[in-house]
């Protein structure tokens, strides 16, 4: 098995996993603030989803020989995009996040799929962006509504 199809497959797993937590929720659960009184699992599906939109640009920049980062685009200012990604969420319920999540899932995989296989060799940004934006982001989070769930139900 090469690095890229770990990569996917490690993408995968790790996504239904996160789905696993996220898709029992009914709405007001889903729609409650418990992160720092201001995030919940709503702002979480949106924030992941808003990383896997934009870093599915930087795939695909990569695969016509640009750097990832648009020009202007500063990736490193995580707070300032994980309130816009954040604030996306507003008025949007379940489903329809769930479903922008599915097609940020989507993108980020096609976009991936164009890239040589070299390029998810391990150091790699593609390897990284997988990683870090894909499989262990979700794993995070799910880990973190685990968490907040099992509080709950004390």
């Amino acid at each position: 098995m090469t690095a890229k199809q770990q990569e996917f497959e490690a993408l995968d797993s790790a996504y239904q996993e996160f789905r696993s937590v996220v898709d029992g929720l009914d709405e007001s659960t889903f729609q409650e603030s418990w992160l720092d009184g201001r995030w919940g699992v709503r702002e979480i599906v949106a924030h992941i989803a808003g990383w896997l939109r934009e870093v599915a640009v930087g795939l695909e920049r990569m695969g016509k020989g640009k750097r990832p980062a648009p020009e202007g685009s500063d990736w490193n200012a995580f707070q300032r995009w994980n309130d816009k990604f954040a604030a996306e969420a507003a008025g949007k319920g379940k489903e329809e996040l769930l479903r922008e999540l599915e097609r940020s899932v989507a993108h980020f995989k096609a976009m991936g799929e164009k890239l040589p296989d070299d390029r998810f060799a391990e150091g790699k940004t593609a390897s990284g962006f997988f990683r870090n934006v894909g499989s262990a982001h979700f794993r995070e989070h799910a880990a973190m509504i685990r968490a907040w769930m099992n509080r709950q139900s004390r």
